[in-house]
């Protein structure tokens, strides 16, 4: 059977020290395909020896990594973890310090969840899907965020490539159904030119018109945007709207004075189908409008 090292302990790490490392020197040549560590302890957990432990288990080619920490615990995930070519499932959970190197080496991953405390900027996750081409679904959450991103979700699949970001100002999930890769160009902010046959959902959850502008003229290519806004203060003077030469299908979810009910979809010459949601106090309504039918519909909830 091939082994796997488990470690779930409400104790410091050091105190499995030399038993871990007597069950390492029995299996210096046996691969580890299963690498668990989980430590709840609030105190110093020793990280010099989960990285010589993981060090170990990149050398015995191991495929899954899990590695759960306490948030006091600081830990250092060298660049042994992102050059290893055997991992295929990687998650790591606790206010790690991650050094992404500048070539990323994971030929075989295929998912990788990140949940830490660090700073992770666009650059790394750019670094990361450059070098792992088999990768599937990244999902990153920063503990503690600012004005940077919040929550990143990337799934690509043989039918669809999907990208979720969400900061403090704003939600957007961008689903493209064609074979090309937009991720590279995703991960610039406000910024998706080369982005055309795509379903797009965002949400404003600000009152920075000049933010929401910049967001909309990355948009502005697409042919599916359905666009939630939550605006608290109704500026009627006409935004700098981009065209939305390709849209077709737009669905809107704002209050009913907000001026984008009219501007938007003034912006958009193939406009085909229109859906308005008004969002106020009362029961939600929804206008769809398809052609020149309008049908009234209660019965959309937002």
């Amino acid at each position: 059977m091939v082994p796997s090292l488990h470690i779930e302990c409400p104790l410091p790490i050091m105190n499995h020290y030399k038993t871990l490392n007597a069950f390492l020197a029995l299996r210096r040549t046996q691969k580890i395909t299963s690498f668990h560590l989980k430590c709840n302890s609030y105190d110093d957990c020793c990280p010099r020896y989960v990285e010589q432990w993981i060090s170990e288990v990149v050398a015995k080619k191991v495929e899954q990594v899990n590695i759960s920490m306490s948030l006091r615990s600081a830990l250092d995930v060298t660049a042994a973890l992102f050059t290893c070519a055997t991992i295929v499932n990687m998650k790591l959970e606790g206010s790690f310090s991650i050094i992404i190197p500048s070539s990323v080496h994971l030929p075989n991953l295929k998912t990788l969840h990140l949940n830490i405390l660090a700073c992770f900027g666009i650059l790394n996750v750019n670094k990361l899907f450059s070098g792992s081409p088999t990768l599937q679904r990244f999902y990153l959450k920063r503990l503690k965020y600012f004005f940077y991103f919040k929550e990143l979700m990337i799934v690509r699949n043989s039918r669809y490539i999907q990208l979720l970001y969400c900061n403090s100002l704003y939600d957007i999930l961008i689903q493209y159904d064609r074979d090309y890769d937009f991720i590279p160009d995703s991960m610039q902010i406000h910024r998706w030119p080369n982005i055309d046959k795509a379903k797009v959902y965002l949400t404003l959850s600000c009152d920075m018109e000049e933010t929401a502008c910049n967001i909309l003229r990355g948009l502005c290519n697409v042919e599916f945007l359905s666009l939630k806004c939550f605006r608290d203060h109704i500026n009627p003077s006409t935004l700098d709207l981009p065209l939305f030469k390709n849209l077709v299908e737009l669905r809107l979810f704002l209050k009913k004075d907000d001026s984008l009910i009219k501007e938007l979809p003034a912006k958009c010459p193939k406009l085909q189908v229109t859906q308005l949601n008004i969002l106020d106090d009362r029961p939600r309504r929804s206008h769809n409008i398809s052609g020149r039918t309008m049908v009234h519909d209660l019965s959309i909830l937002i």
